[in-house]
């Protein structure tokens, strides 16, 4: 499935080697973690998320239906925030990173240390048929034939997350019985166990102060705009990714898209709209990664001038 917008180029750059030697030659870009604008763009996440907690709260149901869709879509950014926190680019210490990204996986019972782990493979064997993600969306590329109905079956699984649920409650019970994590070291797993007892505590705590007082504040705060809105957002920014790419070649210019957006949505999917370039250099700051965009956007095969024009091509396909 080739969505590449229509004036995209082929890429000048067709092995890994030579991409390798690019990045040298674009070591000039790199600079230290900012760790104040990340700490904005955390503060900005939680206002708005307050925000939203306050406005679903009111027994009105144009304030119910605004919260849920304003909370929804700040934890969907939030695991935007928590995907900078996994290559160390929000602060300079390490632990600050991790502290931060157990929070902001919280919400979207993202386990920070299981992410890192089978985020930072997926960086390894992208263009390989090792490659794994995190996520699971089933048919992850779109490189099956499917009857309509396994289609269907497929696209309701994407956009419900539903897998994503369902191994969070594995991986739960797993935490709870003290078990390994297969494919995990010790250490590892001793964090993933660590990450899902914090999330259960968070939830048992809010489902008390519900009880308390006597309304379902877990729902409407939490799990229904996850549900509702949160995860069918985050498969969103993420199917375009790597989405009917050439997912077997190393080139990152083949297996890997970038669509140039407005500034409110690279704000919300925190530059990972610029995926290419993530892919070439992915311990480059988030914010750089649109002057490493003017560097190479000629050799992108996979390029799309904005999330309309990429959805738009995609039901059309």
């Amino acid at each position: 499935m080739d969505l590449t917008a229509g004036d995209a180029v082929d890429p000048a750059v067709r092995n890994p080697q030579e991409a390798t030697a690019l990045r040298a030659s674009l070591k000039h870009l790199r600079t230290e973690p900012r760790g104040w604008v990340f700490t904005l763009k955390f503060a900005l996440c939680a206002v708005l998320t307050a925000v939203g907690v306050v406005v679903v709260l009111q027994p009105v149901l144009w304030c119910r239906i605004t919260g849920v869709v304003l909370i929804g879509c700040m934890l969907a950014h939030a695991a935007e925030l928590q995907h900078e926190t996994l290559h160390n680019l929000a602060y300079r210490s390490r632990r600050a990173n991790t502290v931060t990204g157990v929070v902001l996986g919280i919400p979207m019972l993202i386990s920070f240390a299981a992410y890192k782990a089978a985020h930072m493979r997926h960086h390894r064997d992208l263009g390989t048929p090792e490659n794994r993600e995190f996520f699971d969306y089933g048919d992850q590329y779109g490189g099956r034939e499917k009857s309509t109905f396994g289609t269907a079956v497929d696209w309701t699984v994407r956009f419900t997350m539903a897998h994503h649920y369902w191994l969070f409650l594995q991986n739960l019970g797993r935490s709870l019985l003290g078990r390994e994590f297969e494919g995990e070291s010790v250490r590892v797993s001793r964090r993933i166990r660590r990450d899902h007892f914090i999330a259960l505590a968070a939830l048992l705590a809010l489902t008390g102060i519900s009880f308390a007082l006597g309304s379902a504040v877990v729902l409407w705060v939490w799990l229904i705009p996850l549900v509702l809105v949160a995860g069918p957002v985050h498969a969103l920014i993420e199917l375009p990714e790597h989405f009917g790419c050439e997912v077997l070649d190393r080139d990152p210019f083949a297996n890997t898209r970038t669509i140039r957006s407005n500034r409110v949505l690279t704000w919300f999917t925190n530059g990972n709209n610029y995926h290419v370039e993530h892919h070439l250099m992915p311990n480059l700051p988030l914010e750089r990664l649109p002057d490493l965009h003017g560097e190479v956007r000629g050799r992108i095969r996979y390029y799309n001038r904005g999330y309309l024009e990429y959805f738009g091509k995609l039901l059309r396909k």
